[in-house]
């Protein structure tokens, strides 16, 4: 009789091991799963296109590249998801008066919104941008407008 109950307590600990060891592999099976599906449905981060160089939560927009004579400076990004971005900055127009090398900047302070998500050279990219004026007065611009919106096409290479 010894021996049976022996055998029989002999059994039923390499079965708790076991037992242990399926749930253990079935609990990392189960977390290896969702960090694999939260990795995979998670979007990829969406750039600007600033003459050509992508930019991540860029400080400065710049609208002609040719002469940078207009742009939005010292943005603070209130929300940047993949498919739109508001903020925040100082826009700037250079009059060109007497020549653009020599012209006076013209400042507003403006909101700014990064919309058109559009993948394209490897990466996705807001590709509209729309500064409109905070207090309501023309930006300076020609026409003025309280509103202005470009499309960032250029790219470098």
């Amino acid at each position: 009789m010894l021996d049976k109950q022996h055998a029989l307590s002999h059994d039923c600990f390499p079965m708790k091991l076991r037992l242990r060891a399926i749930a253990v592999v079935t609990l990392l099976s189960l977390i290896a799963t969702s960090i694999t599906a939260s990795a995979l449905s998670a979007t990829p981060p969406s750039y600007f296109n600033d003459c050509g160089y992508p930019e991540y939560k860029p400080q400065s927009l710049t609208q002609y590249c040719a002469d940078a004579g207009t742009g939005v400076t010292k943005i603070k990004w209130s929300s940047w998801t993949s498919t739109r971005a508001v903020g925040t900055g100082s826009y700037y127009a250079n009059q060109c008066d007497p020549n653009c090398a020599d012209g006076k900047l013209l400042w507003a302070k403006v909101k700014v919104v990064l919309s058109g998500a559009k993948f394209t050279h490897g990466k996705r990219y807001l590709m509209r941008v729309t500064v409109s004026s905070i207090n309501g007065k023309p930006l300076p611009e020609a026409p003025r407008t309280t509103i202005i919106d470009w499309v960032t096409d250029y790219w470098m290479g």
